[in-house]
C-alpha cells in the first residue's frame, strides 16, 4: 500500500470516469478534466500515469463520438438508416475496444499497479515497473 491513502485510488477513479464517459459522453469527460486539475499533483506516479492516459483516451473517444454525430448531422440526419448504422458501429466496435482497455486499467489501478494503455501509453512515454 501507498504511504498516502488519499492518493491510493486516484488512478482507479480516473479509469472509472473514462469508462463512464464511453456510456454518457460529455458530462463524465468534463468531470474527468476537473478531477485531473484537482487530483493530479497530489497523486502517486502510478496514479498520475493512469490519470493522464484516461484523459487522453477519453479525449479520443469523445472526439470520435462527436465526429460521428457531426457526420450524421451533415449527411442524412438522425432519422435515417445511416444514423442507425453509424450508431451501431460506434456502440459495437469503438465502445467495447475502449471499454476493454478501461477495465484492464481499472483493475491495475485498484491494485495500485502501473498499466500502459495500448498506443496511448507508448505515445505518452508511460513505462511500467
Amino acid at each position: 500500500m501507498s504511504e498516502n491513502p488519499k492518493t491510493d485510488y486516484m488512478g482507479a477513479v480516473a479509469a472509472a470516469l473514462f469508462m463512464a464517459n464511453l456510456l454518457f459522453i460529455g458530462i463524465f469527460y468534463l468531470i474527468l478534466w476537473g478531477f485531473y486539475f484537482i487530483a493530479y499533483k497530489d497523486s502517486s506516479q502510478a496514479s498520475k500515469n493512469h490519470i493522464k492516459q484516461a484523459l487522453v483516451a477519453a479525449t479520443i473517444s469523445t472526439l470520435v463520438a462527436l465526429a460521428l454525430n457531426l457526420f450524421i448531422l451533415m449527411t442524412t440526419g438522425y432519422a435515417s438508416a445511416t444514423a442507425l448504422i453509424v450508431a451501431e458501429v460506434y456502440l459495437m466496435l469503438v465502445v467495447p475496444l475502449f471499454m476493454i482497455v478501461g477495465i484492464l486499467a481499472f483493475i491495475k489501478a485498484v491494485n495500485e499497479r502501473d498499466y500502459r494503455y495500448p498506443i496511448i501509453g507508448k505515445l505518452l512515454g508511460v513505462t511500467t515497473h
